[in-house]
C-alpha cells in the first residue's frame, strides 16, 4: 500500500473512535452550556519577580492531595494568579483568577483563535474572552473569558504572579487591520 491508502485504511478505522477534547476555560469556574466540568479551581503561574519556574498556566484543583514527602529545598515554586484590569473590569480587579477544566462530547478538536470573537464555518463557539499574560516574565498568553468571575475570598492583591490585558502593537504587525495597543480579543472553538 502506499502512503494514501494507508491514510484511507487508517480514517475508516478510526471513523467509530469517540473524540472528547479537554480544554481549560481560564477566568470561570464553570463551563459553557454544551460542555462538562471535570473541576474547578485556581490559576496558578510563576511569581513575576522571580526569573525561576515554569512559563506556563496551570489550573490548580480546589483540593489537593499530598504525599509525606517534605522537601527543604523547592527550587521552583506556584503562586496563585491574580487579574490587574482595572477600570476594564472592576469587579475583579486584582482579585484571584478562577479557572475549569472542561470536556466537550463527541468533538475532535479544541483551538484557541487570537484576535477573533468568532469561529470559522462549521466551528462552534465555546467561549471567548481577551488575551492575557504576566506583564515582567515570559508566560503563555492565554484566553479569559469575556465576563471573568474570581475565587471567592481572594481579593488581597498580593501580587505574586498576575495577568494583564495583551495588546497588539504596531510595527511588525500590520495596522490597519490592527490597532495600536487595543486589547486584543480570543476564542475558544470546538468541532
Amino acid at each position: 500500500m502506499n502512503k494514501k491508502q494507508d491514510f484511507v485504511v487508517l480514517r475508516e478505522v478510526n471513523k467509530d473512535i469517540k473524540f472528547d477534547p479537554i480544554y481549560i476555560r481560564w477566568g470561570r469556574n464553570n463551563c459553557p452550556k454544551k460542555s462538562s466540568l471535570i473541576y474547578d479551581g485556581y490559576m496558578a503561574g510563576k511569581k513575576q519577580s522571580l526569573k525561576l519556574g515554569g512559563s506556563n498556566y496551570l489550573c490548580l484543583p480546589k483540593e489537593p492531595e499530598y504525599t509525606n514527602l517534605e522537601s527543604p529545598n523547592i527550587a521552583k515554586s506556584l503562586f496563585g494568579v491574580e487579574t490587574d484590569i482595572n477600570g476594564f473590569y472592576p469587579d475583579i480587579a486584582n482579585k484571584d483568577a478562577s479557572c475549569a477544566v472542561c470536556i466537550t462530547e463527541n468533538k475532535a478538536s479544541i483551538l484557541m483563535i487570537p484576535c477573533r470573537k468568532s469561529c470559522p464555518a462549521g466551528w462552534n463557539v465555546e467561549y471567548w474572552g481577551y488575551l492575557m499574560s504576566e506583564g515582567v516574565q515570559t508566560t503563555e498568553q492565554v484566553c479569559v473569558d469575556n465576563k471573568p468571575v474570581g475565587v471567592p475570598g481572594g481579593d488581597r492583591d498580593n501580587g505574586d504572579s498576575v495577568v494583564y490585558l495583551v495588546g497588539g502593537m504596531c510595527g511588525s504587525l500590520k495596522c490597519p487591520p490592527y490597532v495600536n495597543g487595543k486589547p486584543l480579543t480570543c476564542v475558544v472553538c470546538s468541532k
